[in-house]
This record gives structure tokens, C-alpha cells and sequence, in this order.
């Protein structure tokens, strides 16, 4: 089981974000960024790849393909270990507000289980006494 932070916004819409490493964001990046409406994070990474692109082809020695290889492999890492937290301060950027940490296979389910501990426990009617 993995460990999923829970928000909530004032209209009440819920998302929960995973604690730890983001898989998503490693293998897409800027598209990720995208779909998650990190809209600068995008613009910024879009923009450095395309200048790093566009000089290499200035560039008859190669070393510089080796470089930004590596320099892109680096940006990837980085987008894998810093993606939930961008996640999360752009929620918290947005309105919404932590709730709790649930433990959950996915979203979905940690948002399941943060929904079913706020309901409020069932009473049982036959242990009360009434009194006249």
C-alpha cells in the first residue's frame, strides 16, 4: 500500500497526491506538468529543452548530444522526486487545504477511504433506554 495524502477544497471537491517518488512525472514531465495545470514548471521545461535542442544543432562535435542527454536525464530525476511535492503546493496554491494521510492502492481509493472514516459511525437504537 502506498501513502496518499488527502486535500479539500472550500467547494468541496477532494484529490489526494502520493508521498514519495512520482513515476508519472519521471516518465512524461512536461506533459505531466501539463495534465496536472503546473503551468509554469511546463512553460520553463518546454522552453529549456527547446533551446538546448536548438544549440545542438549548432554543434558538429556531439559532445554537446552527450551533454544535454545527461542534462535531460537529470531534469527527469528531478521531476521524479520533486513532481507530488509541486502537486501538492499547487493544490495548496489553489484553495484546497490537507485533510489526512490514508493508506490506498491509488487516487481513487485513498479519496474512498478518506469519504468513509468522515462518515459518522451507525448507532445501534436497541442500546439506548428511553426513559418517560
Amino acid at each position: 500500500m502506498k501513502r496518499f495524502d488527502v486535500y479539500q477544497h472550500s467547494s468541496g471537491r477532494l484529490d489526494a497526491v502520493k508521498q514519495g517518488w512520482s513515476w508519472p512525472a519521471f516518465f512524461f514531465g512536461a506533459l505531466w506538468a501539463l495534465y496536472c495545470r503546473l503551468w509554469k514548471i511546463a512553460a520553463l521545461t518546454l522552453l529549456g529543452v527547446f533551446v538546448v535542442s536548438m544549440a545542438g544543432t549548432f554543434d558538429e562535435s556531439g559532445m554537446l548530444d552527450l551533454m544535454v542527454n545527461i542534462a535531460c536525464l537529470g531534469l527527469y530525476i528531478a521531476f521524479g522526486i520533486n513532481g507530488n511535492h509541486w502537486k501538492r503546493r499547487h493544490l495548496t496554491s489553489t484553495g484546497f487545504h490537507f485533510k489526512e494521510t490514508v493508506a490506498a492502492r491509488g487516487v481513487k481509493q485513498a479519496i474512498a477511504e478518506h469519504l468513509e472514516r468522515q462518515q459518522p459511525l451507525p448507532t445501534d437504537a436497541s442500546s439506548h433506554t428511553f426513559q418517560a
